[in-house]
């Protein structure tokens, strides 16, 4: 309650960050004599001022870099009656879009739509923005995740230059730095991870049907929390435009690898995720209550399905307004993987060689409602979301183990049930508020839960003898036949409070000349984390039925003696070996910032700031490892550090379209929780724990980048960027024999270096005939990646003294290529979309091991999107075309190159139908 109180203090006494002194004019004209065309090369003007500009081929415009006032604007055609809109207000960083038409007789201000926004759904109003901004931001807006069929955040990213994504890994690389280095947000406010190997939460778990638009801001600024390096990620929740909106969607598809297939599902699942609990039903080691089957189920005819629906009304109340909207979707989907996966020793012999089925399905559920309030210029907005993810999977796994197969005929048959479901609820209250023409006001609040549960998973070990066709129950290890119970917990408060001052006075009259920020930052995050497994313990083999394993796993082999139950305490002679195993950790933050803006004249910029930022985190465990909480010889993990973070941003303008920015500045990353926390979490192949030693690392950033705007939403730019990371983590192979993984940091320094080029150009736009228009686009953006981090650290045995960073693609290249057919009766955009990573390091190799390496691939979709009427709409997707295979190698100390991992993922098809009024 304390803490709530503190935070409400504060949001009541503090005001906004202001980011820019202009704001614009944009929007659509229509050709009202040829029933609501698009009208190009008109006139569009604001009166009494040089201001003009006009429409494109799609009717568009914009007038951009306008002093904030009240103005007068006018619209014209040869032929046609001139409009004049008066009391048209732009207000700074905004853009004010103005939709009407044009025809012969004059038209009623009535028909004219005026809305001031910051349009984050539009391309080219983010183009706008980007253009206008001081500071280096890149944005992937709704229309443009339609247009590349993107269906989440995370896909969102990948098209962006220098991102990219490694397989079996959550989120994303960005300038080959993973998930650690990186940082997420919604509308600005930092949002939890759900799961507890990962810092931020899946960027996948955010469908499109909820996105404005993805920002994704490399730089730094005093704004931002500054635990990252490699990137902030922003999602910009959806908002109602207009009066209304109802729109229903429904979609089918499927995977061609998996939809044939005789598939396997988790027992006690539901098509819905819903049904298995996170809660273990044994009350005692005697007694074998499980709820669930040790066997699998199967089913047939593996079809995709997702639906969704918008729901939205603008009220007006007196003078002002209340938006309100309303999103919900569902999606399910099937993959299937077939493949093989090795271990091996340096020489390259295997310790374990399996071929492996991997069945797969998620589904996941939406809904999100947004209150929007704006009374005058000022505005307050609640947001809700929630999202429950589902993935449950079954694995069977046949071949030689070290350990389970060395006796002459026999083999190793390891099957694998695994659920995660994961749920996360955010609650936003975001106001903003001009208090006078100088002084504006920001408060926002937020509040976090993250569930996230691993309900009883089940792993069996079985060796089958090829001489007498049996399987019996592999022994030796208790824990090679188990059920897993886990669940977290994470409750979350932030808050943002900014305060913003705009002074300076140009020529004869007021302009604002430049801007000082003042703010504080707030974020307290709690998590717990349970877990609980059961071993299956045999005195000797015992034959099995692979088809029907609870004829051997029941109460009555557990009476008999046959097997006993034992977790990972033990039997319990001093303690209740059912009370589970734990690490629980708690991170506060408090930061104060400021920054200054000015310009100093209409060609160069500056904005400097610092950031003030006080960390203090706590972990405490009793885990399978080790114990902090029991142990008097071991200390809970405490970092606490105070960090100066300075900041600048310098922009120089040759022209209005040619734009040189400089940007500096140093932030750090921190070990987080599961990092640091001695938790061993076992997988078929790999077992990875933290390490309590960990300290956090230093990054200084350099950042210069080019950008030429030729027209519309065409762009090229060109970014050069340098970063010295000090005291780096890394993932690493342990030295030990079982192949485990942990963190470390894995020496003094390392050096990143690279280029991202990006271009947008139409090709060509054509009126033919009736058709309104024939359009071709192109896009691309690549990125080259310098990296090399010292591995001098002799503790550790790197096989290399020195390497590229974990996950850095040297090369990554995203392209596109859209045509768009327009008439009056039918409308048609279609994509073919590329993406390329080059290879790049999955784990460092330690002992003469090589690195394991990810194997570049290529990626190929096609999209085609098209409306048949006013309100029906139909879509069509092919994704994954080119079905490369993924590939994961390593090295051996005889020069070979041995592939430890292979499969192929499948071409997904599916095909949709939307209707909206």
């Amino acid at each position: 309650m304390n803490k709530f109180l503190v935070l409400i203090a504060f949001l009541l006494t503090s005001i906004v960050n202001a980011q820019e002194t202009t704001g614009s004019i944009a929007g659509k004209l229509t050709d009202r004599e040829m029933n609501g065309e698009p009208l190009p090369f008109a006139n569009v003007t604001i009166k009494g001022t040089s201001k003009g500009t006009t429409s494109d081929y799609d009717g568009l415009y914009v007038l951009d870099k306008i002093e904030p006032g009240t103005y007068t604007v006018v619209f014209s055609f040869v032929g046609y009656e001139t409009l004049e809109i008066p009391n048209v207000k732009v207000v700074a960083d905004k853009v004010t879009e103005i939709n009407t038409g044009l025809g012969a007789s004059a038209a009623t201000l009535d028909e004219v739509v005026i809305t001031t926004v910051s349009r984050r759904d539009s391309e080219v109003a983010l183009l706008l923005e980007q253009k206008g901004a001081i500071e280096m931001i890149e944005n992937i807006s709704a229309q443009e995740l339609a247009r590349k069929g993107v269906g989440d955040a995370q896909g969102a990213l990948t098209k962006m230059a220098g991102v990219s994504k490694q397989e079996g890994v959550k989120n994303v690389f960005v300038r080959g730095l993973g998930d650690r280095y990186n940082s997420t947000t919604l509308n600005g406010l930092p949002l939890p991870s759900e799961d507890p190997e990962y810092k931020n939460v899946a960027l996948d778990f955010f469908d499109s049907n909820i996105i404005n638009s993805v920002g994704i801001n490399k730089t730094f600024q005093s704004s931002l929390y500054g635990d990252f390096a490699g990137a902030n990620i922003n999602i910009i929740s959806k908002e109602l435009y207009g009066k209304e909106t109802i729109k229903v969607g429904f979609g089918s598809g499927f995977n061609n690898r998996a939809v044939n297939e005789d598939f396997e599902t988790v027992d006690g699942t539901s098509w819905f995720g819903y049904g298995l609990s996170s809660d273990s039903p044994i009350t005692s080691l005697d007694t074998y209550s499980f709820e669930n089957s040790m066997g699998s189920n199967n089913q047939n005819s593996q079809i995709n399905t997702n639906g969704n629906f918008q729901l939205g009304k603008k009220f007006d109340i007196g003078d002002n307004n209340l938006k309100t909207l309303l999103i919900g979707s569902f999606d399910s989907k099937y993959s299937y993987n077939e493949g093989n996966t090795k271990e091996i020793n340096a020489q390259g012999l295997p310790l374990r060689d399996l071929d492996f089925q991997k069945y797969q399905y998620n589904v996941s559920q939406i809904l999100m409602a947004n209150l929007d309030y704006g009374f005058g210029e000022n505005n307050l907005s609640f947001n809700s979301l929630y999202i429950h993810n589902n993935t449950q999977s079954v694995g069977n796994y046949f071949g030689q183990s070290a350990n389970i197969s060395e006796e002459t005929d026999d083999s190793a048959y390891i099957k694998r049930q695994q659920v995660n479901d994961n749920t996360v609820f955010v609650n936003q209250l975001l106001s903003e508020f001009a208090l006078t023409d100088r002084i504006s006001l920001q408060a926002s609040i937020g509040y976090n839960m993250t569930r996230a549960n691993e309900p009883d998973r089940r792993q069996n070990t079985f060796v089958y003898n090829q001489t007498n066709d049996n399987y019996r129950v592999a022994v030796g290890t208790p824990g090679y036949n188990l059920r897993f119970f886990s669940d977290l917990e994470e409750n979350e408060i932030v808050g943002h409070l900014n305060a913003a001052y705009a002074f300076g006075a140009a020529d004869s009259k007021e302009q604002q000349k430049g801007i000082i920020n003042v703010g504080y930052d707030y974020r307290n995050t709690d998590r717990r984390f349970n877990f609980l497994q059961f071993n299956h313990d045999f005195g000797s083999p015992v034959n099995v039925n692979p088809n029907n394993p609870d004829l051997v796993f029941n109460q009555e082999n557990l009476s008999n003696g046959t097997f006993r139950l034992v977790t990972n305490s033990g039997f319990g002679d001093d303690f209740n070996p059912l009370d589970p195993f734990f690490y629980e950790g708690e991170k506060d933050i408090h930061a104060g910032f400021t920054n200054a803006f000015y310009k100093f004249n209409e060609a160069f910029t500056l904005n400097a700031g610092l950031r003030v930022e006080h960390i203090d985190q706590y972990v405490n465990w009793d885990t399978n490892l080790s114990s902090s909480e029991n142990n008097q010889n071991t200390d809970p993990s405490t970092i606490e550090n105070t960090y100066f973070l300075p900041s600048f941003t310098a922009k120089y303008n040759f022209n209005e379209n040619s734009i040189l920015r400089l940007t500096g500045s140093k932030t750090y990353t921190f070990p987080q929780f599961k990092e640091v926390a001695p938790f061993l979490y076992e997988d078929v192949n790999f077992s990875s724990f933290g390490n309590p030693n960990l300290e956090a690392s230093d990054n200084y950033n350099l950042d210069m980048k080019y950008e030429f705007y030729f027209g519309g939403n065409q762009i090229i730019s060109l970014t050069g960027f340098y970063k010295k990371i000090k005291n780096p983590i890394n993932r690493v192979q342990v030295n030990s024999a079982a192949n485990q993984l942990s963190y470390i940091n894995s020496g003094a320094e390392a050096d990143v270096a690279g280029a991202e080029l990006e271009v947008r150009k139409t090709v060509f736009n054509i009126e033919s005939g009736e058709s309104k228009k024939h359009e071709l686009a192109f896009g691309l953006n690549t990125s080259y990646l310098y990296s090399r981090q010292d591995l001098s650290n002799r503790s550790t045995n790197f096989t290399n003294s020195e390497d590229e960073l974990e996950g850095a693609s040297p090369w990554v290249l995203n392209t596109d290529l859209t045509y768009n057919y327009d008439s009056n009766k039918f409308n048609l955009m279609s994509s073919v979309v590329l993406n390329y990573f080059s290879d790049r390091i999955y784990s460092l190799g330690v002992q003469q091991q090589g690195n394991i390496v990810e194997t570049g691939i290529p990626t190929l979709d096609f999209i085609a999107t098209g409306t048949i009427s006013k309100h029906w709409g139909i879509n069509a997707k092919i994704k994954n075309i080119l079905d490369p295979e993924f590939k994961l190698t390593q090295d051996d100390i005889n020069g070979g190159t041995n592939t430890i991992n292979n499969f192929k993922k499948g071409t997904v098809f599916s095909v949709g139908l939307s209707y909206s009024l």
